[in-house]
C-alpha cells in the first residue's frame, strides 16, 4: 500500500470513508483503481461529493485508491488482489518441486552408473 500523493480535502476524505464503509458491508471492495473509478461512476451520491473536491480534475482513482485502501481497512475489510499475485507463492514451490525431480534424476542416473 503507498502512502497518498495527494492531500484531499475533508468531503472527499468523508466521502471515500462512506464509500469503504459501503463497499465492505456490500462486499464489493474495489481492487483496482480502475474497479474504485467504475464504482464512483455508478455512484452519483459519492461521485459528487468526490467531483466537488477535486476528483478527475485535481486528482484521479488511481490518487484516491490509497486512501480508499487505508478506509476499506479501518471499515474492518480487505482489499482483493489480482489473481497473479495470489498464484506468486505457489511458483516457488514449483520451483523446488522442479529441482527435486532433477536431484531425483541425477541420483537414479548415477546409481545406474555405478551399479
Amino acid at each position: 500500500m503507498r502512502p497518498p500523493r495527494y492531500h484531499f480535502p475533508d468531503e472527499v476524505r468523508s466521502a471515500t470513508r462512506e464509500m469503504a464503509a459501503h463497499t465492505v458491508r456490500n462486499g464489493t471492495v474495489a481492487g483496482t483503481p480502475e474497479e474504485l473509478d467504475a464504482w464512483i461512476l455508478q455512484a452519483p451520491d459519492v461521485r459528487e461529493p468526490l467531483e466537488r473536491g477535486g476528483y478527475t480534475t485535481e486528482f484521479t482513482a488511481a490518487d484516491l485508491f490509497p486512501l480508499y485502501e487505508v478506509m476499506v481497512e479501518k471499515a474492518g475489510g480487505a482489499i482483493p488482489r489480482p489473481e497473479a499475485a495470489a498464484s506468486s507463492p505457489s511458483q516457488p514451490r514449483a520451483g523446488m518441486f522442479a529441482a527435486l525431480a532433477v536431484a531425483i534424476a541425477v541420483i537414479i542416473a548415477l546409481v545406474l552408473a555405478l551399479g
